[in-house]
């Protein structure tokens, strides 16, 4: 669904927050993400880039959908009950299960495809447009920490952080998503497993 999608699903519901909630609803604030902790050894850097860089489909016998599901199920638990399905239908809809996640480095661009969605940013974590789950454009930062690339993607109605974390050889890459907005009582958290099939 991306930040703007959920956000917007979760204002129209704000009638019904309200008669039922102890507090009053949320303000929606901008979400700007935390910066990311760059590394600068330009070994580890380039040992990184030969980690991750490939294509990578669903492991086999993996539970990302379930994982998926259980993470949104555990969000929308601190809503109001008669909203909740609702909601999980929306926020499971919203955020698939991607097919295959490309990564790519190349003229100091970090390109990241994860289908239907495709970032491209510059590796030194400056600022890019992408359009969004939610069909938006989405604010994007990328950058390479000592063992993960990190990709934060934002609007001024919610962030969603995907940590891509590759094992030691390369073969397997785990990615720790989270979702966060302003309309949801707890962060979405969960994590999605891929193999290596390309270089």
């Amino acid at each position: 669904m991306g930040a703007r999608g959920l956000a917007g699903f979760l204002i129209a519901l704000c009638p019904v927050f309200a008669a039922h909630a102890q507090t009053p609803p949320v303000a929606v604030v901008a979400a700007i993400p935390t910066p990311v902790a760059p590394t600068d050894d330009a070994a580890a850097v380039q040992t990184l880039h030969t980690r991750l860089e490939g294509v990578y489909r669903e492991a086999p016998g993996a539970t990302n959908a379930a994982n998926r599901d259980e993470g949104v199920q555990h969000s929308v638990d601190e809503l109001f009950f008669a909203v909740r399905p609702i909601a999980f239908s929306r926020i499971v809809d919203g955020n698939p299960v991607f097919p295959l996640v490309r990564i790519a480095f190349h003229d100091g661009q970090i390109s990241v495809q994860t289908p239907p969605v495709a970032a491209i940013s510059p590796e030194d974590g400056t600022e890019a447009l992408m359009t969004g789950l939610d069909h938006e454009t989405n604010h994007v930062v990328q950058r390479l920490t000592t063992n993960s690339l990190i990709q934060r993607s934002w609007t001024e109605e919610g962030s969603r952080t995907t940590r891509f974390a590759v094992s030691p050889d390369g073969q397997t890459l785990t990615l720790h998503i989270q979702i966060r907005s302003p309309r949801l009582p707890v962060s979405v958290r969960y994590t999605m497993s891929y193999v290596r099939v390309a270089n």
